[in-house]
């Protein structure tokens, strides 16, 4: 095994470990097809710039292991997929995916989303 599939295979633990860092959402296709997945969310807002200046923003992804998705559908998640996730004090929300980034180094995808499709 050399160490790009290592790597790979370490998302089980690094990525999809639910007892560790990872968080579980819901990954809806066009067709509302629902996949269940386990992967990193990230959820920042932000009111300064790294210079200081004063701006207004806030950016979500989540991160999961491309070979899971892949064992429940072959598609590849586009802008009009949504993703449904819960915060830590267990709000739900529905956010939209506008881009899609995949790290076909090691397998990790990773989603660009918005709270509505307007937005990006």
């Amino acid at each position: 095994m050399n160490l790009r599939e290592l790597a790979e295979q370490d998302l089980s633990l690094t990525l999809e470990d639910a007892s560790l860092t990872g968080s579980r959402f819901l990954l809806i296709d066009k067709n509302k097809n629902e996949f269940d997945l386990t992967g990193q969310v990230g959820d920042i807002g932000y009111l300064l710039s790294m210079d200081g200046a004063p701006v207004q923003g806030r950016t979500i992804t989540v991160s999961y292991r491309m070979s899971s998705l892949a064992l429940k559908t072959k598609n590849i998640p586009q802008r009009g997929w949504r993703v449904r996730l819960k915060d830590l004090s267990g709000a739900e929300y529905d956010l939209y995916v506008t881009r899609y980034e995949p790290d076909r180094t090691i397998g990790i995808g990773r989603l660009i989303l918005s709270v509505s499709l307007n937005e990006g």
